[in-house]
């Protein structure tokens, strides 16, 4: 499908309907291991993000070429200026700091839900298990930003690798125990910025 259509328009959800009760996220960490997790859809208020009408054709050339192109766009743009070269790898850096202050989002959004009272006595449980997930990607983004300096391939997509397995362990914990989780969306979101990011790299920057 040509994006180019799609993408520069005044008002796009920041995630996709994908159906009515789930959306399934497909993933290939690596070439001989591909793994899929299902999140519940959103519920509530929809956050809406508002693409500027001049988004530069260079960025939206990156973003085009991802499998979350929107979401491409929606964490990079917030964060470029003048001093950001809109090449494949400073955008590639740009969403790993996206990666790394959307944890930090929802290491803030778990704590909050530890503070009130729980109707399940699993819900704690699930969320320091979230936590301790989050807090191991938050550990790797230097290592990350260390293997694209000096162009360790094997490294970089391992830690990217890790850190989506860290985001399906916090799923993971939800589901076994039957309880809905509270940060689905953002898992959603950090598994696709994730996603991208090995794109970008294997794709754009690799080559």
């Amino acid at each position: 499908m040509d994006m180019k259509h799609l993408i520069p328009i005044f008002v796009i959800f920041f995630f996709f309907f994908m159906s009515t009760t789930s959306a399934s996220v497909a993933l290939a960490p690596s070439s001989s291991n591909t793994q899929s997790f299902s999140f519940s859809k959103p519920q509530g208020d929809q956050t809406f993000f508002i693409l500027p009408n001049d988004v530069d054709p260079k960025l939206q050339s990156i973003c085009e070429e991802t499998d979350y192109p929107i979401e491409c766009l929606t964490t990079t743009i917030p964060f470029l200026d003048e001093n950001v070269a809109i090449i494949p790898v400073s955008i590639l850096k740009v969403e790993i700091d996206a990666i790394h202050n959307k944890t930090k989002e929802a290491i803030d959004k778990a704590y909050e839900f530890l503070m009130n009272p729980s109707t399940s006595r699993l819900l704690p449980l699930c969320l320091k298990t979230c936590i301790n997930n989050y807090n191991a990607i938050l550990e790797s983004k230097q290592r990350i930003l260390d293997a694209i300096s000096i162009g360790d391939a094997n490294e970089l997509s391992m830690e990217l690798s890790h850190n989506m397995e860290h985001v399906f362990a916090c799923e993971d914990e939800f589901k076994e125990a039957k309880i809905k989780s509270p940060i689905a969306e953002l898992n959603s979101l950090l598994v696709k910025i994730i996603t991208n990011s090995l794109t970008i790299y294997v794709d754009m920057v690799k080559v």
